[in-house]
């Protein structure tokens, strides 16, 4: 984690001889809070990013972290200037890019401004409250980001500032892990956020939430690459799909996770829930069980391992099996659910899987597109492979979801170069 002020004496001697330093004002001539709270971080220490000869100057006396094993920055409390976080991480990915040129580059900041995204670079929502309405304003927030030009946004999960209860910080989980980056975070006095610190039922629905997020894995990385090769929002609101129901104009405790997704998390400490579908046939996530929009579904006292996601139809949606931690991919057979209408109609995706380490995904041919389609006629799932990715599924399976049917499961089948699965049953 860095800050963007200097507390090193002598590095605060050569920066200020070199000018490299902000002006900032000190705290007792501040002509407002907002010049105030700048004025005890910075006491004119804070580094200028926007002069080149400063960013050059950082980089020389950081890269050494590099040869130590650092992998990515957390840059806090850069709200020094309207730029700083773009070229305080600007100046970051030169200096991994003269330390490893392929490697890829990451950092964590607690702003934006346009064009962080490009660099690599994620945000997270600040110091947020340990409360209810934080956790119902949260969603929005992060559409208002992503709609700005910033989608990978992540939030404090349970509030940062003060003490949290455990079921408010397991619906945090259960919001956070449909979010483009998840994250949990505190304040050193206040409960860590560990699931087992909380009691087993709480860890247990906690744990669903994580394991959630884990299988959804390679769903959510073609999502990612997509949003880079076409510019379409992961995670996007309704508007963006409908944007003539006026129904769905003002929602932001609901969305659209990736194309076929809607996330609807329990936001409400009773357990209440209103979840707005737009026209379309959603199926509930993971069942047979269907919903016709537009229309509304509301109930109370949700349960807490309750996690309400809708697929719409048609639809397929790869998921990995359950792993503790990326390193164990591929950990056994891709899962591919289709979510199938009653009538022949086609639907494809396209999984794309590389090193996850280096820039490799930005050269065609350097990583692996499989496209996977549904024939419905034929009740058959077939697939496509290009190019290559180290570590990928070598095999996969098919669930399949009908309006009111029972799941039908194939066997693991090799992947190989191509291929297809029949299923046993046709649809009508």
């Amino acid at each position: 984690i860095r800050k963007p002020r200097l507390g090193n004496s002598k590095l605060l001697d050569e920066a200020r001889a070199l000018g490299l330093l902000l002006p900032g004002g000190e705290a007792s001539s501040a002509q407002s809070v907002a010049e105030a709270s700048i004025g005890v971080y910075a006491q004119k220490r804070n580094l200028n990013f926007s002069s080149a000869a400063t960013r050059q100057w950082y980089e020389d006396r950081m890269r050494h972290y590099l040869d130590d094993g650092v992998e990515f920055w957390w840059n806090d409390e850069g709200e020094t200037d309207y730029f700083t976080f773009y070229h305080w991480s600007a100046s970051q990915r030169e200096m991994l890019r003269s330390h490893n040129a392929s490697k890829r580059f990451f950092s964590l900041s607690r702003s934006f401004s346009p064009g962080l995204a490009r660099l690599g670079g994620a945000v997270w929502t600040g110091d947020i409250k340990p409360t209810w309405d934080e956790l119902r304003n949260t969603p929005g927030l992060v559409l208002n980001w992503g709609l700005a030009g910033m989608p990978y946004v992540a939030c404090d999960i349970g509030g940062f500032t003060g003490e949290r209860n455990a079921e408010l910080l397991t619906r945090w989980y259960q919001l956070g892990a449909l979010m483009p980056i998840m994250r949990t975070h505190s304040i050193l006095q206040a409960t860590p956020h560990w699931p087992w610190l909380w009691g087993e039922r709480y860890a247990n629905a906690m744990r669903s939430a994580l394991e959630l997020r884990y299988r959804l894995l390679p769903y959510h990385y073609s999502c990612a690459h997509l949003m880079r090769t076409e510019r379409r929002l992961w995670m996007r609101p309704l508007l963006a799909e409908w944007p003539d129901d006026d129904d769905a104009h003002e929602l932001t405790h609901e969305w659209m996770d990736g194309p076929s997704l809607l996330a609807a998390p329990v936001v409400h400490k009773s357990g209440n829930y209103s979840t707005y579908l737009p026209a379309a046939l959603w199926f509930e996530f993971n069942s047979s069980r269907v919903h016709q929009g537009p229309t509304t579904l509301s109930g109370q006292a949700s349960p807490l391992e309750a996690i309400p996601i809708f697929v719409r139809a048609p639809a397929l949606v790869p998921l990995a099996p359950l792993i503790q931690h990326t390193g164990e991919l591929p950990g056994g057979a891709l899962e591919v659910q289709i979510y199938a209408t009653g009538h022949a109609t086609n639907v494809s995706f396209s999984l794309v899987e590389d090193d996850g380490e280096t820039t490799s995904y930005a050269i065609k041919g350097a990583f692996r597109n499989t496209t996977f389609t549904w024939a419905a006629h034929a009740a058959t799932l077939l697939w496509e492979v290009h190019g290559d990715a180290p570590g990928g599924f070598t095999e996969v399976c098919v669930t399949l979801f009908r309006p009111g049917a029972s799941r039908i499961v194939s066997a693991p089948w090799p992947i190989r170069r191509g291929g297809h699965i029949v299923l046993p049953t046709g649809l009508s």
